[in-house]
């Protein structure tokens, strides 16, 4: 099903009321910028399990002539214990609760680019959360998929247990929370007496935060990465995101000949093994907090810039649950992501908020950038691609939901753009192939409609339908010659393009 959108403005986002409440901040005079928090805040109510105040978010943004990055990830806490964890392997529970930084960026955002009061922007978010929403089909099958993991603990069990697909949810401690951000600000939740609410309830569940962890949390401005193909720049984030992985299999489909496959040939599946064997090595042994990074990653975009026979033993990829949407005003175009890493993050509830996982992130190994310490940045899935095409004439913003899987998935949108020139609708609807595991005894999901795919690699083969298994994508294409911006929903998902 295509549910392309056209139009000078538009928001496309995981789900309609998130899009109903971006489109009222644009129709009311507010920017994209501000669009973003609005959507942002509804999403955070109304698609729990993928993002929220407890998590973190990133940036990727054109404002007029200028590209805009943000870091919007927070620190593991100061009583964080690497041993406990490298120990424990944990990935939901006390040990992987990290600083959550979205409000900040929201703060961020507000202060540098936006026109709006940040009350105006959470009115409709705090209404939700106070008077109540219905479950989408994604929130019902989120709870009914996790729950074994997560009933055990009170405060997820209290708010979404019992949840059925079509029930009234409510969460009026959340709505609380928005509200007082919405009086006194986006810094009330980091330096007023919030924080000290919400260091004390982590405390109270276990969790090695300090109120100096919620005070000393700062955002940041970065330089987006580069690849330079010509006619088309490619910009990612850079660490501790996971973006330079994007650039680098983009990469590999020119440098490989893998553009000369037609889309339904099998050895397109084959050709990825090893390159996607070196990429995710490289990631996992050399980015990760940039504060202990020794590589200029900049010099890494291209696949020929690594080694491949650093790909050595077991690389685990996992998937994770995140929300990305993107908004155009007409002048300022934006890409935002957040997320808790694993549906519903950590488990453990805080004055209405789930509280994100993100410390699941860290590497298991010490000595490398990625090692578990106390105020540290973990590596971190959330990424955005944006690509410059004809001198911009053409601009487009690509995220999803895929957790380690999101290069991939980033990498296979590329493809079905570039090299198999689909229209936005085409290269998000067709069926995709992403691979779980890499590693000796690969293994790719393969989404039916594909290919008769027989693996010479010995590669193990998951067959199965489109919906959800190969990431959620919300894409934008921002025609400057005819003044138009296209935006494509992902039909796996429950998200919506509108356009005006």
């Amino acid at each position: 099903m295509n549910k392309t959108a056209y139009g000078r403005r538009g928001v496309s986002a995981d789900h309609p009321l998130a899009v109903l409440a971006g489109i009222e901040v644009l129709e009311s005079g507010g920017n994209a910028f501000d669009a973003a928090i609005a959507i942002s805040s509804v999403l955070s109510v109304v698609h729990p399990f993928s993002g929220g105040l407890g998590g973190d978010g990133f940036l990727m943004a054109i404002a007029g002539d200028r590209i805009i990055a943000y870091n919007g990830s927070g620190r593991s806490p100061s009583g964080f214990d690497p041993e406990e964890y490298i120990s424990k392997k944990p990935i939901r529970g006390s040990l992987t609760v990290t600083i959550p930084g979205l409000v900040e960026m929201w703060g961020y955002i507000n202060d540098n680019h936006g026109r709006k009061d940040l009350g105006d922007l959470l009115r409709r978010s705090i209404a939700l959360a106070d008077n109540g929403f219905h479950a989408d089909r994604m929130l019902a099958s989120a709870v009914s998929r996790y729950r074994g993991e997560l009933e055990a603990f009170d405060g997820w069990r209290r708010l979404y247990g019992g949840l059925r697909m079509g029930d009234l949810v409510r969460n009026r401690e959340l709505g609380n929370i928005l509200r007082r951000i919405s009086s006194r600000g986006w810094d009330e939740f980091y330096y007023g007496r919030l924080s000290e609410e919400i260091a004390s309830e982590l405390e109270r569940q276990g969790v090695g935060v300090s109120l100096d962890d919620l005070l000393d949390h700062e955002g940041f401005e970065v330089e987006p990465l580069k690849l330079d193909l010509g006619s088309r720049v490619l910009y990612e984030l850079p660490p501790n995101s996971q973006g330079l992985s994007t650039l680098q299999m983009i990469s590999a489909i020119h440098e490989l000949g893998i553009d000369k496959l037609e889309f339904s040939d099998p050895r397109r599946i084959d050709s990825w093994i090893e390159p996607l064997k070196a990429i995710y090595s490289f990631r996992d042994n050399n980015l990760g907090d940039p504060e202990y990074m020794s590589i200029d990653v900049a010099r890494y975009a291209r696949y020929s810039s690594i080694n491949p026979g650093e790909a050595v033993g077991h690389i685990e990829t996992r998937g994770g649950d995140t929300t990305f949407f993107v908004v155009d005003d007409g002048e300022n175009l934006v890409g935002f992501i957040q997320s808790l890493y694993y549906p519903f993050g950590s488990g453990i509830v805080a004055k209405g908020m789930v509280l994100q996982n993100r410390g699941a992130g860290f590497s298991q190994k010490k000595s490398i950038p990625n090692s578990p310490s106390p105020r540290k940045r973990p590596l971190h899935t959330l990424s955005i691609l944006m690509i410059v095409e004809d001198d911009w004439r053409s601009i487009y913003m690509i995220g999803c939901a895929g957790g380690d899987y999101r290069p991939q998935i980033h990498a296979r949108i590329y493809e079905n753009i570039f090299v198999y020139n689909m229209d936005l609708g085409e290269a998000v609807n067709a069926p995709r192939f992403i691979f779980t595991d890499i590693s000796r005894a690969s293994r790719v999901y393969i989404e039916e409609g594909l290919t008769d795919y027989s693996p010479s690699s010995g590669a193990e083969v998951v067959r199965g339908p489109r919906y959800g298994s190969t990431g959620l994508v919300n894409i934008a294409k921002r025609d400057m010659a005819k003044s138009y911006t296209v935006f494509a929903p992902d039909p796996r998902g429950a998200a919506v393009s509108i356009a005006v």
